[in-house]
């Protein structure tokens, strides 16, 4: 059912305007009106940046939390708290970035630290400090690097000259070198070395030995890796406090809605319009006499040129369903809600694509439990109801068609009416006479609307035209009933042809057009041959359970004699069937959404749904991480 709307005009002092707007959101039934070319928001930059920041640490924190619990528990809040406590929160959110940038800060000087240790390492074997090694008064010293495979030559050229040197320790670099060389000789010398690419390195002019200096960072290394040590156990500590910071995020969230909730101020006041259910009315004058006693509301119902938001308000049953509608579009406010009928169709289709009553039970079973221990929400929570609801009618179509788990079962004796692998062309005729009152039930739903509108005449000739004309070609294939059909068939027709075309005076154009309408009866029968998929999906699912066990059974072999390798085989085809069956499961139920939703919003919804409206989005508090806010 649509609930009808009244549009409200509200008007308070401008001091009253956050409490108004914080009243409004705690109630949760007014979607504002934004007119752009007066309405103002206020500025949520502060909010967005601390957004960031909360996801952000949230995500840092959460190789540090404990595993989530098996049986989810709903976080409940008291409104007073989410409200009014935030400063702690953010206090908590400062202590753990200042703890992450000062894990970053020493993880940064570490890398730094390891550079360091590795481009000394070479040195190591020196020991004299690295401020004494500097020119004496008769040779030049030298340090740099060589590479290894030219040594050799590195080792004759200095021999030749008579100057001293050292073979130091290896790096990436290459062979590391300390030597002396004459002055008469250093530019010989150094101008032979670069013939074999001689890199010179000039050590730092430090009072420390290379030992000295390596021992000194690894100290270092290890005091920062002990403070990491001692920050990371402080996140662990911190990270048992994640729950306030994912409040925090949700109280943040509200605050930016909020603030972005589209006002039209004035000197004094400020002026606020918007949709409200018509049977929420009271709430909202209640919210707004809890922030002030000055002021002025207004409510009105929708001007013929207005577009109010939709709300449709179903039983259980039903409401999960509206996620499927509103995929495709959501209704208008002014024409009839299509869930109810939708919802039992998109039910009844499902359960028969699916058709096998061990796949529906494990369904029921597995869905209602998913739901009751992850409790999920939003339309998560109503795909997951759409999926258990649709393990009944799996269930119901699998005895029909006597399949369980693929297997053909007849328990007490019932013996299945029919069996899809079996019998396909009896299979056909039930999917086509499913679509066929599939689309009649649409065109019945249009004639209501048509009845609701006080439009006689076209439910008369859109209507019961059709219907006429689909039901006499039904009959026709029925022996026993294909006089009958003609005659329906025939008056189907007739009106169509006579009163299709009513809104032309002309009485040649309006015979036309009536004609011309006829032949959308190819349409219909087109629309009704779509329908032919039910064969297709219930099909493929028993054969791909079929062969299946049958793989199974050539694993499992004869088990007539116990053994060893009898547990081993039966073992295996245990897995066989398990993972088969649960391939099959999840493959059928993406084919069976996904077609059974295609009937319903080409076939089904063609035939008299609009779907022009839009979505009832009233100022609420966000709750991403909070499931329930106690409001006493």
């Amino acid at each position: 059912m649509i609930v009808p709307m009244k549009k409200v005009q509200i008007v308070v002092l401008k001091e009253d305007h956050e409490q108004l707007m914080l009243n409004l959101q705690k109630t949760g039934e007014v979607m504002l009106i934004e007119h752009p070319e007066v309405s103002q928001k206020s500025d949520a930059t502060t909010e967005e940046i601390m957004l960031q920041r909360t996801r952000k640490t949230l995500g840092l924190l959460k190789k540090y939390r404990d595993k989530p619990k098996f049986v989810k528990e709903l976080n409940k809040v008291d409104y007073d708290d989410f409200v009014s406590n935030i400063d702690q929160r953010i206090e908590l959110l400062e202590k753990i970035e200042e703890t992450y940038e000062e894990i970053q800060h020493l993880k940064a000087d570490n890398a730094t630290l390891q550079e360091t240790l590795k481009t000394y390492q070479p040195w190591e074997q020196l020991t004299v400090p690295f401020d004494k090694i500097v020119n004496t008064k008769y040779a030049y010293l030298h340090t740099g690097f060589i590479e290894p495979r030219y040594c050799q030559d590195f080792i004759r050229i200095l021999d030749e000259h008579g100057s001293e040197y050292e073979l130091l320790g290896k790096t990436y670099d290459g062979q590391a070198v300390f030597f002396a060389n004459y002055y008469a000789d250093d530019l010989a010398v150094m101008e032979s070395l670069r013939a074999f690419n001689f890199t010179e390195n000039a050590l730092p002019k430090l009072p420390l030995t290379a030992t000295q200096l390596l021992s000194e960072k690894e100290a270092q290394l290890q005091a920062n890796n002990d403070r990491i040590k001692e920050l990371e156990e402080a996140l662990a500590q911190y990270a048992k406090h994640a729950g306030d910071l994912e409040i925090l995020t949700d109280q943040v969230s509200s605050i930016e809605v909020r603030k972005t909730a589209p006002v039209i101020p004035t000197d004094a006041t400020v002026y606020v319009e918007g949709w409200v259910r018509h049977d929420r009315v009271d709430k909202v004058i209640e919210a707004i006499k809890e922030t002030t006693d000055i002021f002025d509301c207004e409510f009105s119902d929708p001007l013929p040129d207005e577009l109010p938001p939709t709300v449709t308000q179903n039983n259980r049953f039903v409401a999960p369903f509206e996620i499927i509608t509103n995929m495709f579009a959501t209704p208008s406010p002014y024409e009839v809600d299509p869930n109810p009928m939708m919802s039992f169709w998109y039910w009844i289709i499902f359960g028969i694509m699916m058709g096998d009553a061990g796949y529906g039970l494990v369904m029921l079973l597995f869905f209602w439990a998913f739901i009751k221990i992850k409790k999920p929400k939003g339309n998560t929570l109503n795909l997951y109801k759409i999926l258990m609801y649709s393990g009944i009618t799996t269930m119901i179509w699998g005895i029909v068609f006597g399949s369980y788990f693929g297997f053909e079962w007849h328990p007490f004796g019932l013996k299945p009416l029919l069996t899809p692998l079996n019998n396909p062309l009896e299979m056909l005729v039930m999917s086509l006479v499913i679509g066929g009152l599939h689309i009649i039930s649409g065109l019945l739903v249009k004639a209501y609307d048509n009845f609701r509108k006080k439009d006689f005449v076209a439910v008369f000739s859109d209507s019961l035209s059709w219907i006429l004309l689909l039901v006499g070609i039904g009959f026709f294939f029925l022996p026993q009933l294909s006089n009958i059909g003609k005659y329906l068939a025939l008056a189907g027709a007739l009106i169509i042809v006579f009163f299709a075309g009513r809104k032309n005076r002309n009485p040649i154009k309006r015979i036309g057009s009536g004609l011309y309408s006829l032949y959308g009866a190819t349409g219909y029968m087109s629309d009704i041959l779509s329908y032919s998929r039910i064969l297709a999906l219930s099909m493929s699912s028993g054969v791909i359970a079929l062969v299946m066990n049958l793989l199974a059974q050539m694993v499992q072999g004869d088990l007539s004699t116990f053994s060893f390798m009898t547990i081993i085989k039966l073992l295996m085809a245990m897995v066989v069937y398990f993972v088969g069956h649960v391939f099959n499961l999840a493959m059928g139920l993406l084919s069976a959404y996904v077609h059974a939703s295609r009937l319903q919003y080409i076939e089904f919804f063609g035939k008299f749904y609009e779907g022009s409206g839009y979505a009832f989005t009233p100022l609420e508090n966000k709750l991403t991480y909070i499931d329930e806010l106690n409001v006493n």
